[in-house]
C-alpha cells in the first residue's frame, strides 16, 4: 500500500520561494533616505524568519531615522505560484499598509512595486533588494506621486 501524500508533495517549494531562505536571519541597517526634500541617516535591525513551511518570509523592522524618530515596519512576503510572482505586504508606524507584486529579476535582485491612488494622484513604490554576499544586500526604494519622485531610499543590510 502507497503511503499517502504530504502537502510538501503535492505543492512542492518552487525554486522562487527557496531562493527568500537567503533573507532568513537578523540583519543590521544602515543607510539614507531623503524626504521631503531632505536628507537623514537611518540605522537599525531586522529579523526575518521563515514562513508557511519556506513559501514566504515574516520579517520585523526597526530603524532610527535621523532627527525623526524610530520606524518600525512588519512585513509578510509569500510566492503565487499561478501568478508566479511575490505579494509583499507592508505595514509601518507610518500609517502605511500596502500590497506590492514582484518578482526576482535575476538571480541576486528581488523588486516589487506598489500603484494606488494617493489624493487623486498616482502613487508607485519600488523596491529593490540586491545580493551583494553572503552577508550582505541593499536596498533601494523609490516612492513618486503623478511621476515627480519624493522619496528614495538606500540601506545596506549586513549580518
Amino acid at each position: 500500500m502507497k503511503d499517502k501524500p504530504k502537502l510538501s508533495d503535492i505543492f512542492p517549494l518552487p525554486n522562487e520561494a527557496k531562493r527568500l531562505q537567503y533573507f532568513v536571519g537578523d540583519w543590521n541597517a544602515e543607510g539614507s533616505l531623503t524626504f521631503q526634500g531632505r536628507a537623514f541617516k537611518v540605522k537599525g535591525s531586522w529579523k526575518f524568519s521563515s514562513a508557511a513551511a519556506g513559501w514566504g518570509i515574516l520579517n520585523v523592522g526597526k530603524m532610527d531615522i535621523e532627527g525623526l524618530g524610530a520606524y518600525e515596519e512588519v512585513d509578510i512576503l509569500g510566492f503565487d505560484p499561478g501568478e508566479k510572482m511575490f505579494h509583499f505586504f507592508a505595514v509601518t508606524n507610518t500609517g502605511a499598509a500596502r500590497d506590492h507584486k514582484g518578482r526576482w529579476l535575476d538571480d541576486k535582485t528581488f523588486s516589487v512595486f506598489h500603484e494606488a491612488l494617493q489624493d487623486g494622484k498616482i502613487y508607485r513604490e519600488e523596491i529593490e533588494a540586491k545580493i551583494m554576499s553572503p552577508r550582505e544586500f541593499t536596498v533601494r526604494e523609490r516612492d513618486t506621486l503623478d511621476s515627480q519622485v519624493i522619496t528614495t531610499m538606500e540601506v545596506t543590510m549586513k549580518r
